[in-house]
């Protein structure tokens, strides 16, 4: 299969290099990231000079002109902005001024918002920072729309949108892409309730519309009078303050009072909720994958076992959780739904025609019959240990982006 580079030129004019070479990068990302770290180190591998990188932090104080970085044939590339509280306390301080036009969450005034302290785990108004970075996305396009003749990795609208759960949801269903049914929009723990008996579905996910790293996921089940909360979330109680915080061990609640009081504050921050697939199991654990799409193209992936329902390898659990090369999945799972399973993650890319790349998690069915699309993420496409024709994720990446003929 051949990589169409799906990202967007802003003139045909892209590049003063010739065809073949490598033009000159850009990252718009924080300095001090892992990531940025290992992008410069694909480009080193290539024999590339090291990127300029322009920090969220001075594009966000306006320390820097982008008309005066971004220059005629350069790549830019947009980088998580990972977990500097400075750069989070900044996107909440711009989401309290934006209006919201899903509905009312959870808030604080920006005088409110300069009195934060980082306080490593806590889940800080995840749908007003998500309003300040889909604001902040907005205006980097509008710098970047007025500067020369250059190419994008990955557009800032299409970024803003992998962020936002239900929406990007609504838009793969609508584009015929295999998901797990939504029940949004639900607002509290008895309107999920409510909607689970009506469908008749005996259990749920229910996810922060714009978590990420698994971050407020609730795998929810009823049985009878029982019920079950899996979750990486917990409450802090200290007064009458109640704080919401992420945890990397798993836990299980079973008290309905806990259960309720979790699911409801959840809420708060806006949720997004589909049915429960059961997914296949391999080695005596359940798995899902990561496959990161390239220019179009499948290639790189890998497997995510546990024993719980979450897969994200940095969560802890010992010896529950792990990777496994896709290859030895392969010997299990029947080419067809593979090749169909591949397609499926490739289509995704579609809906983001003007984005290069992005991590999807792809789920197989316990029949290992069918499969669905989980999540798409737009900083998903870090894979240690993972190669395709000899390289890289990131760096196939790079080559994606020689200057075209």
């Amino acid at each position: 299969m051949n990589m169409t580079v799906n990202c967007i030129a802003t003139s045909p004019s892209v590049s003063k290099a010739r065809v073949g070479e490598y033009p000159p990068f850009i990252i718009i990302g924080n300095p001090t990231s892992a990531r940025v770290a290992k992008f410069q180190e694909a480009l080193a591998g290539a024999g590339q000079p090291a990127a300029q990188v322009i920090a969220y932090a001075d594009l966000l104080a306006q320390r820097v002109d982008l008309a005066t970085v971004v220059t005629a044939g350069a790549v830019v590339r947009i980088e998580s902005p990972d977990r500097d509280f400075a750069v989070e306390r900044e996107f909440l301080r711009l989401g309290a001024v934006q209006p919201d036009e899903v509905g009312v969450f959870a808030r604080l005034d920006p005088a409110a918002v300069a009195t934060l302290v980082d306080d490593t785990g806590e889940i800080r108004f995840p749908r007003q920072w998500f309003l300040g970075y889909r604001a902040f996305m907005h205006t980097l396009a509008q710098q970047l729309a007025a500067c020369p003749s250059h190419r994008l990795m990955n557009e800032p609208h299409e970024i803003a949108t992998m962020f936002d759960k239900p929406h990007c949801h609504q838009l793969l269903s609508a584009a015929g892409i295999p998901v797990a049914p939504a029940l949004d929009p639900i607002r509290s723990y008895a309107e999920l309730r409510e909607r689970m008996a009506e469908l008749r579905y005996p259990q749920v996910f229910l996810k922060l519309a714009h978590g990420s790293s698994a971050s407020g996921v609730v795998a929810y089940r009823i049985s009878g009078s029982r019920e079950q909360a899996i979750t990486t979330a917990e409450i802090h109680r200290v007064g009458r303050e109640i704080r919401l915080f992420n945890n990397l061990r798993v836990r299980a609640y079973h008290d309905h009072k806990e259960i309720a009081a979790l699911i409801d504050l959840l809420c708060q921050h806006r949720v997004h909720v589909e049915r429960w697939l059961p997914k296949a199991g391999f080695r005596q654990r359940t798995f899902d994958l990561r496959v990161v799409v390239i220019g179009g193209a499948a290639y790189h992936a890998v497997v995510r076992l546990s024993q719980h329902p979450m897969t994200n390898l940095h969560l802890s659990a010992g010896h529950t959780s792990g990777r496994l090369p896709v290859e030895e999945l392969l010997t299990r799972l029947d080419p067809a739904v593979w090749a169909q399973a591949r397609a499926s993650c490739e289509e995704v890319m579609r809906v983001f025609p003007r984005s290069l790349y992005a991590g999807i998690d792809l789920l197989i069915t316990a029949d290992y019959r069918h499969h669905a699309i989980a999540e798409v993420n737009a900083f998903g496409d870090l894979l240690y240990n993972v190669w395709h024709e000899g390289k890289t994720t990131f760096e196939a990446e790079i080559a994606a982006m020689r200057v075209p003929a």
